[in-house]
């Protein structure tokens, strides 16, 4: 029942009863807790009471057993973990602070934050560690408590710039007299009868349109490479778009990369793509360290460079008869030098250290030379080459120069050449300077966040503030019944010359027990072809190799053979969601620790050694703990699921 009652201070209120947790609604509207009732106070704000939405429903309505979303869905399994997450989600919004929240796998985490966020009526964003994810909220999840609730959400589902078509580049690429070919005639056709059609130019809608089509480099456009406000097309930019659609909307679901990508250039002021928000939530947290460090530290590329002098190529055809030769002789002179930067690097392992020595003799040989050349040409050029220009002479300024002990210059090889960073060590400083101080109610949740019970090694490296709430909930499915672990002890240790013969061995045996089934799970490339090398030939099930198709494809084909075997990597370990007996056996080579000869965490390693401190209880094993419990999870996704784990690593004892 609603209705406006006096309360004990005088004050004019809206009455909903009974409510058993405080709850925030609308953009701007406080509700208080008295005497088990919830009040809004009229006097801050007179007009709303003519304007109330319809009444929303709390928590218990929305999760409880004969709730909503009971009515709504066939089969829905009530879960008390779920109510509990709910209202602690609830206290982090009303009291604008940080909560860190895991829910174990079929806890039903996604509803469990979505509704209370929902039901604040906060603007928010949902960062996520997977596309798999964002999909699932934006099309599934969102619609589903809509429907619920009765209530109309705006939601928005947010990607990376080089996602969308810039108008920029597709016109200046179409208008070449090489499109004179009839194959990229037709598609150039395709994509022009598409434009007429797309509200966003997303790429995901050009199914026909291969994964590796060169074609789509040159008609999008990276940060450095859009021209802003200097753009001719700026007013039917899609990005742009995009980003007024993202204004109006109450959730926007991005991923992690695109979150830390925007927060850097919120630090610039410029370009940003994220609208301003009150609330964010970062679903899959585990994987924010890692990406934070990338997006906090600096990268410049010998492919960065070679596509910058492309495209300076291409502008100094306007320039007068001298300045395009002298432009073009240092355009030629720096692309020599490119091999000067990548020459300590050519007998060294894939990544690896900057060395003072080699950070020396690059400063003082061909990369002053590089920028000197690039100085002259950017104060010739238009203001897209100059600004990336400028970028790029930072960029390389920064990482060979001389760091910190809290910073680590490093390199990795690619096929375009060689990537350099400069990375910082820890996490922390860069959250609190550029997320904490400007968003006070920030949601950290995953499936896998704590190590012995502690949230203590998730909050070190992330900085998280010590006004936190924090909950632990664990899955309501029966792991001692439903799940049965095995643990060979006569194992080689890992990294023997016959580990790979024994582990193909044993997984042989226990996929001829299991009829395939299987999902086996290496920690290396390296280790996952070679085992898939020897049981090739060998076992009557159909086997699926990470890399042969893409990760959606190679899931697709793994459910409906349901005696097949899928050997992965990377990736593979979290995300993957395969319910029913597909997955009935779980496959694990060795447990999960970073390597010691990554650059960065040997230097991790390192600094904690130089504190006193012990790397392998604080940083080494909880890393692990946390890479195993990801792993572990893709096994049980419903009650019904029944399954078997294998560790093939004795040291897990």
């Amino acid at each position: 029942m609603l209705k406006t009652t006096p309360c004990h201070s005088g004050a004019r209120v809206l009455f909903f009863k009974p409510y058993q947790k405080k709850l925030q609604l609308g953009n701007f509207l406080t509700g208080h807790y008295c005497k088990n009732s919830f009040f809004i106070d009229q006097n801050a704000c007179p007009n709303y009471i003519h304007s109330m939405p319809p009444r929303l429903p709390h928590i218990e309505l929305v999760f409880g057993e004969n709730g909503y979303l009971a009515r709504l869905l066939e089969g829905f399994e009530f879960r008390p973990s779920q109510i509990q997450m709910a209202r602690l989600i609830t206290e982090s919004l009303l009291k604008g602070v940080p909560a860190i929240v895991e829910a174990g796998t079929g806890t039903g985490k996604t509803l469990g934050y979505l509704v209370p966020v929902i039901l604040s009526g906060k603007k928010c964003v949902i960062s996520t560690g997977t596309r798999n994810l964002q999909e699932q909220i934006y099309f599934k999840d969102i619609p589903l408590i809509s429907n619920a609730i009765g209530r109309r959400v705006s939601a928005m589902l947010m990607k990376g710039r080089k996602n969308y078509l810039c108008l920029q580049r597709y016109h200046q690429l179409f208008s070449t007299a090489s499109l004179a070919e009839p194959s990229r005639g037709d598609t150039g056709q395709k994509i022009e009868k598409w434009l007429k059609e797309t509200e966003f130019a997303d790429r995901a809608e050009l199914t026909w349109l291969m994964d590796d089509d060169p074609i789509w480099d040159k008609i999008s456009a990276s940060s450095d490479q859009c021209l802003g406000s200097d753009c001719s097309h700026m007013e039917d930019c899609y990005l742009n778009r995009l980003r007024r659609k993202a204004a109006q909307s109450d959730i926007i679901i991005v991923n992690h990369h695109l979150f830390f990508a925007d927060l850097m250039v919120k630090k610039s002021g410029f370009g940003e793509i994220i609208p301003r928000f009150q609330v964010v939530i970062f679903d899959e947290a585990h994987k924010i360290e890692e990406i934070a460090t990338t997006y906090f530290g600096v990268t410049a590329s010998t492919g960065q460079l070679a596509d910058l002098l492309s495209d300076m190529e291409k502008e100094i055809k306007i320039f007068g008869k001298a300045e395009k030769k002298d432009t073009l002789n240092r355009i030629n002179l720096i692309r020599g030098r490119i091999e000067g930067l990548q020459r300590p690097f050519v007998e060294s392992g894939e990544k690896g250290r900057i060395h003072e020595e080699d950070i020396r003799t690059i400063r003082e040989g061909p990369l002053r030379d590089i920028l000197s050349d690039l100085h002259i040409i950017l104060k010739r050029a238009g203001p897209s080459i100059a600004s990336r220009s400028e970028d790029l002479i930072n960029s390389f300024d920064k990482i060979f120069s001389l760091k910190d002990t809290h910073w680590l210059n490093w390199y990795e090889k690619k096929k375009r050449g060689i990537l350099f960073h400069s990375s910082p060590l820890d996490t922390s400083r860069g959250m609190q300077e550029l997320l904490y101080t400007h968003v006070k109610t920030i949601v950290f949740t995953s499936a896998t966040l704590s190590t012995n019970g502690s949230f203590h090694f998730i909050v070190s490296r992330l900085g998280i503030p010590e006004n936190r709430l924090e909950g632990i909930y664990s899955s309501h499915f029966n792991f001692r019944e439903q799940t049965l672990m095995y643990i060979p002890l006569d194992m080689p240790a890992p990294g023997t010359p016959e580990a790979s013969q024994r582990i193909a061995s044993r997984i042989l045996e226990i996929s001829n027990l299991t009829s395939g089934r299987a999902l086996i799970l290496f920690t290396s490339y390296s280790m996952l072809n070679s085992v898939y090398k020897k049981i090739a030939g060998n076992t009557p099930y159909t086997m699926f190799k990470q890399g042969d198709a893409p990760r959606s494809t190679l899931l697709e084909k793994f459910k409906q053979d349901t005696h097949s075997l899928l050997f992965a990597t990377g990736s593979f370990w979290q995300g993957v969601d395969v319910p029913g007996e597909s997955l009935s056996c779980l496959i694990v080579d060795k447990l999960p620790f970073d390597s010691p000869g990554d650059p960065l965490v040997a230097a991790r390693i390192e600094a904690i050694h130089a504190r006193g401190g012990n790397p392998f209880m604080e940083y080494q094993l909880p890393s692990a703990i946390i890479s195993l419990k990801q792993g572990l999870g893709r096994l049980i996704r419903k009650r019904s699921d029944r399954g078997g784990i294998s560790i093939l690593d004795p040291r897990v004892v």
